[in-house]
């Protein structure tokens, strides 16, 4: 099975590649990722989001001062304890997102239109799996850097 979807998956992973190096520079790419995690999974510490992004602590504090600068994000103090300082997206940082998610969409639009309409229905045949797909990727605990475990 795995073999059967090697190609599949290079094809998928360099079409990925080539959208991202596309993309606006405003951000980022661990910058966006950090304001996406916020907009799906509410307010965090700092230390939380440290470890979701896979970066130091220092590396996040400067992250988040960068996403204040830009008004994508705010430190709050936490409503429990007062202690607690939580980092939350900020409307303007939510519409950036929802402004980079449709300049990407227009994007990849472009790019199913150079093909011919035979590759265009292929690919829109494919779009459930492909939304699938695309929810196994949003699923918080998928991580493609983690080892495999062979579970024959």
């Amino acid at each position: 099975m795995v073999q059967r979807n090697l190609a599949l998956g290079e094809a998928l992973y360099s079409l990925a590649a080539g959208i991202i190096r596309r993309r606006s520079r405003t951000l980022s790419l661990t910058a966006a990722s950090t304001l996406a995690t916020l907009e799906r999974t509410g307010p965090r510490r700092l230390t939380d989001l440290a470890v979701a992004e896979e970066i130091a602590q220092p590396s996040m504090t400067a992250l988040v001062t960068q996403l204040e600068q830009l008004g994508f994000a705010e430190r709050l103090r936490d409503r429990v304890d007062a202690r607690v300082v939580l980092v939350a997206i900020t409307r303007d940082g939510r519409q950036f997102l929802r402004e980079r998610r449709r300049v990407g969409a227009e994007a990849v639009t472009e790019l199913i239109e150079t093909l011919d309409e035979q590759d265009a229905a292929a690919l829109k045949a494919a779009l459930p799996a492909l939304l699938r797909l695309a929810e196994v990727v949003a699923d918080s605990s998928f991580n493609a850097a983690a080892p495999r475990v062979d579970k024959r």
